[in-house]
């Protein structure tokens, strides 16, 4: 196992964050300028959710990688799978939106709105991918 110090996962965690928040914020400005993206819906209104959900997506995949790190010697290659998992399982929420079901708890739910959301939930997930290899 190879030890992480706790400096180092703090450094990886910042950055991902700062990285993943600030990104998606500017995709989510584009989007809204070039996309045809009902005001109403919920996920993408507003800069809030954007912040909160980048910044916690970004916090608990640092975590995986922590927890990943305290028991593996290959904890980069192994953390790259993990996210690659949770990335395509992140999608189902998000396309979820796209059914009948979806559109009458959110509505505005457009192909626009939700690939932009997909979009998103990659540019976090490589933020944190990149900043831990980076870490390590």
């Amino acid at each position: 196992m190879a030890e992480r110090s706790p400096g180092s996962l703090l450094k990886a965690g910042a950055l991902a964050v700062v990285v993943s928040v600030v990104a998606n914020h500017l995709l989510h400005a584009g989007a809204l300028l070039m996309l045809d993206i009902p005001h109403g819906f919920p996920p993408l209104h507003g800069p809030w959710p954007v912040v909160f959900f980048s910044a916690f997506g970004a916090i608990a995949g640092v975590g995986v990688f922590a927890g990943i790190a305290s028991v593996s010697s290959r904890a980069v290659p192994v953390f790259r799978m993990v996210a690659g998992v949770v990335l395509m399982l992140s999608m189902i929420p998000d396309l979820w939106l796209l059914t009948e079901s979806g559109a009458a708890n959110f509505p505005g739910g457009t192909a626009a709105g939700v690939g932009t959301l997909m979009v998103m939930h990659v540019i976090s997930a490589a933020a944190v991918v990149w900043a831990v290899e980076r870490s390590s």
